[in-house]
């Protein structure tokens, strides 16, 4: 097996890919996540890796909070919106790509199928983004994506690499008792 050395490749894989919200003051921003994921269950603590020089980044630092949401494949394109554009560049991409949030809950994005609202607790530093950790506030959720079970029957928007989505499967497969 002939093996290349390359970086090519890190970072494209297939997964979800979380929008995440924050807001400080007047300003609010949404922002693509490709690194993201859930760190434990007690206490439920929710993980985001955020470039140092993002404009969330700071958003984030200055409120101690952060949205998580999860959008179905139908709004893939403001899913790659919100990586695209730039808060830097003077966009409000909750406006640009009709991205409003919940009137209850700022942070949790109208639309989406899964939204979890954090407190921040810790900030690592990981090279060129930190891990940003927070504790669970607060879980927002369709029931109408979500099966009798709990589990997710919406079309998640999975990220495949350079800007190309795609959805799972309707087929399930079930191993063990």
């Amino acid at each position: 097996m002939l093996r290349e050395v390359t970086d090519r490749f890190f970072g494209y894989y297939p997964g979800t890919v979380a929008l995440v919200t924050a807001a400080h003051g007047n300003t609010r921003n949404v922002m693509a996540a490709g690194w993201h994921t859930a760190l434990s269950a007690q206490p439920p603590l929710y993980g985001v890796a955020v470039g140092q020089g993002r404009a969330t980044h700071l958003l984030i630092l200055g409120s101690g909070s952060f949205g998580v949401n999860f959008l179905p494949l139908a709004r893939a394109g403001a899913v790659q919106g919100s990586g695209t554009y730039s808060l830097h560049g003077g966009h409000d991409k909750h406006a640009l790509l009709a991205l409003p949030t919940l009137d209850t809950q700022p942070l949790a994005l109208q639309g989406a199928y899964l939204h979890y609202t954090c407190r921040v607790t810790q900030v690592l530093p990981t090279g060129d983004h930190d891990l940003i950790v927070g504790e669970v506030q607060a879980v927002h959720y369709d029931p109408d994506a979500y099966d009798a079970q709990g589990l997710l029957i919406a079309p998640p928007a999975i990220y495949l690499g350079r800007s190309v989505y795609t959805t799972t499967a309707q087929d399930r497969v079930t191993h063990g008792p």
